[in-house]
Order: C-alpha cells, then sequence, then structure tokens
C-alpha cells in the first residue's frame, strides 16, 4: 500500500498497534503505533495513535494534550475514546463530563465500580470484548469471561489486554497462559505458574570475583548460612556431605534436620512464588553459573576466555574448607593453562593474581630479553626481588640472579 495506497498506512499500523494492545503484547503494540504516528497521508489515524502511546506510557498530560487537539478536529468518535482513555489513566471520571458515548460509559461504569452505568450492549465485535470484560471485572461472573473467550478466535489470548491477572478465577490456572510470566510469579500463583514452569529462566549465579544471585524477579539477597548452604549446592555436593560440613560436631540426624531448616528459607529466597524451581531433592537445577563458564573454558584450555572470566576472590565473603578447597583447585587449573601458553598477557595475569611466582616471572622476563625490552625486564626482576625480601627475606633463586647479570 505504500505506493499505490499510502493514506491507508497509517490506519493500518494504527489497528495493528490496537490488536497487539487487546493481545497483551505490549512492545509490538508500542511499535506499530509509533509508526503510525509518524507516518503520513492520514492525521486522525496518527492522532488516535499517538493517543494510544501516550496511554501505554502512563503521561496523562501528553494523553490531555492530545485530546484538545482531537476535539479542534471535531471528531467525537475520537475525543470519547481519548477522554475515556484520559479518565482511566487518572481514575477520576471528571474527563468524562457531557459524554455518554460507548467508551466513557464503560469507563465511568469502572470507575465508580456500578454495573448499572454499563452501556447498551452493543453490536460490534470489538465493543462486546470490552463491556464483557468491564462486566466481568464488575460483578465476576464467569458467563461474561465465556462470552469473551468465544467472540475470537485467540480465546485466552485476548485477556491480557482487557483483565487483570489477579481478576482471573483461581480454579482457571489454564487462562493465565498468555500474562506476561514476571507478572504471575510476582502474583504467585501457585496452579498457573506450575503450568510455565519450563518458561521461567534459570537462575544466574555470579562466584567469580563477586558473589551475586538473581531470579526472574531481580537479585536474591543471601546471608549467613543460607549463602554458606548456597555455596556448597553450587559446588554439588550430596545433601548428606553439605550438612557434615556445616555441622560437623553434631549427630548426622540433627545436622540434616538444620540442613532441612535452612534449605527451606533458601526456598523462600531463590523461588518467592511458592513453586518448586530451582531447588531439587538432588541440590540445585537450572541454574547458570560463571563458575561452570569458566570450568568449562578451562576444560577447552581456551585461554583466552579464562583470562576474561577469572577473577578473584571466588566466593568472595565465604570462609570454608571445601570453598578453600575449590579456590585452589581452580587458581591452580588456571595457572597451568597460563604457564602452558607462555604469553607475556597471561604471564602478567599470573604475577598480578601472585607478584611471587616465580615461574610465571622468568618466562615473561625472557620474553622481554627476546624482544630488546631490557628495562622492562629489569624493572620485573627488581620488584620482584624487593617484594620477595620484603614479605618472606628471602633472596632470589640463583635462576633469577642469573637473569640479573645477564641485564
Amino acid at each position: 500500500m505504500e505506493e499505490h495506497m499510502p493514506q491507508n498506512i497509517p490506519g493500518h499500523l494504527r489497528d495493528l498497534g490496537w490488536l497487539h494492545l487487546l493481545l497483551g503484547q505490549r512492545e509490538k503494540a508500542r511499535t506499530y503505533l509509533e509508526k503510525a504516528a509518524q507516518a503520513p497521508g492520514s492525521p486522525l489515524a496518527s492522532l488516535e495513535a499517538k493517543m494510544l502511546l501516550a496511554h501505554l506510557e502512563g503521561d496523562a498530560e501528553a494523553l490531555g494534550r492530545l485530546v484538545v487537539q482531537a476535539e479542534l478536529w471535531e471528531t467525537q468518535n475520537l475525543v470519547e475514546k481519548g477522554r475515556a482513555l484520559l479518565a482511566g489513566l487518572k481514575g477520576d471520571p471528571a474527563p468524562l463530563e457531557g459524554l455518554s458515548g460507548f467508551f466513557p460509559s464503560l469507563t465511568r461504569a469502572l470507575l465508580q465500580k456500578d454495573p448499572g452505568l454499563l452501556p447498551p450492549y452493543p453490536e460490534s465485535r470489538e465493543e462486546r470484548l470490552f463491556w464483557h470484560a468491564a462486566r466481568y471485572r464488575l460483578l465476576r461472573k464467569e458467563g461474561d469471561l465465556e462470552a469473551l473467550l468465544a467472540l475470537t478466535d485467540a480465546k485466552e489470548g485476548i485477556l491480557p489486554g482487557l483483565l487483570p491477572l489477579e481478576s482471573l478465577p483461581r480454579k482457571r490456572p489454564e487462562l493465565s497462559r498468555a500474562y506476561p510470566l514476571l507478572d504471575l510469579l510476582r502474583l504467585g500463583w501457585k496452579e498457573a505458574i506450575a503450568l510455565r514452569l519450563p518458561e521461567i529462566p534459570p537462575l544466574k549465579v555470579q562466584v567469580v570475583g563477586r558473589f551475586h544471585v538473581e531470579n526472574p524477579l531481580g537479585p536474591v539477597e543471601l546471608r549467613g548460612k543460607a549463602k554458606e548452604v548456597f555455596a556448597l549446592l553450587l559446588l554439588r555436593l550430596p545433601r548428606e556431605e553439605v550438612a557434615f560440613a556445616l555441622w560437623p560436631d553434631i549427630p548426622e540426624a540433627a545436622a540434616l534436620n538444620n540442613l532441612y531448616v535452612w534449605l527451606a528459607r533458601l526456598r523462600k529466597l531463590l523461588e518467592p512464588w511458592g513453586v518448586p524451581t530451582y531447588l531439587g531433592e538432588e541440590g540445585l537445577v537450572r541454574v547458570t553459573s560463571d563458575l561452570e563458564a569458566l570450568e568449562e573454558v578451562l576444560v577447552q584450555e581456551d585461554a583466552e576466555e579464562v583470562l576474561r572470566l577469572y577473577q578473584e576472590p571466588l566466593f568472595p565473603g565465604l570462609d570454608h574448607p571445601h570453598l578453600d578447597r575449590k579456590r585452589e583447585e581452580v587458581f591452580h587449573r588456571v595457572r597451568n593453562l597460563f604457564l602452558k601458553r607462555r604469553e607475556p598477557r597471561f604471564l602478567e595475569r599470573l604475577l598480578e593474581l601472585d607478584p611471587l611466582d616465580e615461574e610465571a616471572l622468568i618466562p615473561l622476563v625472557e620474553s622481554c630479553l627476546s624482544q630488546g625490552q631490557r628495562a622492562r625486564a629489569r624493572k620485573l626482576l627488581e620488584h620482584y626481588r624487593k617484594r620477595l625480601w620484603a614479605e618472606l627475606g628471602e633472596k632470589p633463586s640463583p635462576r633469577v640472579e642469573a637473569l640479573f647479570r645477564t641485564l
């Protein structure tokens, strides 16, 4: 149509935006409405798109200005629709004064919570959707809900644009399928969440350089024993071993009981929506962690990725023998890989991690000498010698002294 009927483009874009609003697809709606607002050829269609955008953004001031523009065009239907949107946004029926059309009457009934103010049953299918939705919100009669579902082949897909999630009957969790998953998790509707469990994103965990846990609703703050339990579970330790590691001085049954108490507390933090998602019988599931990513690239001997991912400390803020062993294991794997590569940037990183690592120092100095960087080589050796004496009261090895003599 852009070539032959460009004047129709704004109206079609507006209608597509409106359709996606009805389906609760706000981002898709915004895309089409923004295009309609800018498209030339039909000022009224563009104006309506701008009104819908302002309502979508919750901008009552901008919507009010657009309604005034609609009044200058003397288009009653657009004025009524705009004032109904404005009244709904403000939660105030004042903008509806003197108006008796379908949308003003519908909005007035909702704002005043009076089904007696609903307009007569409409003829158009679109208006019937809004009428049944408003009547259901006021009276909670499932007949109106069934009528809504029968009016369009979108079935429950039409509900997010017409009804708040919390208004759906709890015995019908399948009706929530089209609503945003995050809204469902915030509401904590367990039966509905269970139906969409595969959609829930994995738990994001960072323990390399910082300790940060994040579920789909945002950061999860773990403290004290909960943090320790989580860290040991992340190491894939069996529950019995976690219990013994945390409470080694009490009987096994008592230690396991303590662990179950903390697992229950941990579950409330990780899964506040009340449906088991990340804590299973065997430990943590559906988790992505930077430690796991680091260990994968270590197996692949991808030194570049290891250089990017590895930071210290590992499991910051926690002190436990199991975690100490993991720190040592990961560090030695990183060190062995970097020493194997023998490239300056990897050796420099090792010296940042351990300034007294002679095995990293010597090949780095030799590399500097091979490139004629004698001043840098001397600086590295002098720094090492001073630090070795300051921290350990020791002199360099014969090999390091030989490099000094070479310089």
